[in-house]
């Protein structure tokens, strides 16, 4: 009988020892397998290349409208802004709260660029004033200036504040511009943000069509 107990026994050990060997098989991986460092590649480069169409579009500009500088034949591209003549300065205006104004005399000199703002100031004043909300232009207020050659012109590239003045109330608009001289005559380009709220994305704006606009100059149509 002890026997028959023991050979029992011994049977249900090997019995057990069989099932756990079936139960540890490996499981067959899969065969679609992820690179887990390739897939952040791949992730990596359209972000990089979303944040390349973003910078794009938002330093793209559209210059549609070639317009010339007042009495003489050379010419620039503008945005599609309403454009004014009105003497020794030519306007692109939009609706009252921001302008790009060309300015240019033949009876006007100057040796350097930098010295054509103090020169031209008359002519753009007179040109200006009827689109400054009311406010006459007084000076500009130059916060930064630099010189810089563009297409072999030699330009004074200016950025600042056009003070303006009604009889009672004094106001500053943001301004950007360049000035150059062109076969021995000044030239002016001016941009001026005259909105009250001087809104950011209106300088933004500005500030992109003026540094397009002054790669265009061109003394052929």
């Amino acid at each position: 009988m002890k026997e028959i107990g023991i050979i029992l026994a011994a049977s249900i050990l090997v019995f057990s020892l069989t099932a756990c060997g079936k139960g540890g098989e490996k499981t067959p991986e899969p065969t679609n397998n992820v690179n887990i460092e390739d897939k952040n590649e791949h992730v990596k480069t359209q972000q990089k290349q979303s944040n390349n169409d973003t910078k794009k579009d938002n330093s793209s500009v559209e210059l549609t409208l070639t317009a010339k500088f007042p009495m003489f034949l050379l010419y620039i591209d503008g945005p599609n802004y309403h454009f004014i003549e009105n003497g020794g300065t030519n306007l692109f205006n939009v609706g009252g709260n921001r302008f790009i104004a060309l300015t240019s005399s033949k009876y006007v000199k100057a040796d350097k660029p930098s010295e054509i703002l103090d020169a031209y100031f008359n002519e753009f004043k007179t040109g200006v004033s009827a689109n400054c909300r009311g406010y006459k232009p007084e000076k500009f207020d130059i916060k930064e200036s630099k010189e810089i050659e563009i297409n072999g012109i030699n330009f004074w590239r200016f950025e600042g504040e056009l003070i303006a003045k009604t009889p009672s109330l004094e106001t500053s608009f943001y301004t950007v511009g360049y000035t150059f001289i062109w076969d021995g005559h000044p030239f002016q380009i001016t941009g001026v943000v005259v909105s009250e709220g001087q809104e950011k994305e209106h300088i933004d704006e500005i500030t992109r069509y003026v540094d397009e606009m002054v790669k265009t100059i061109r003394d052929k149509r």
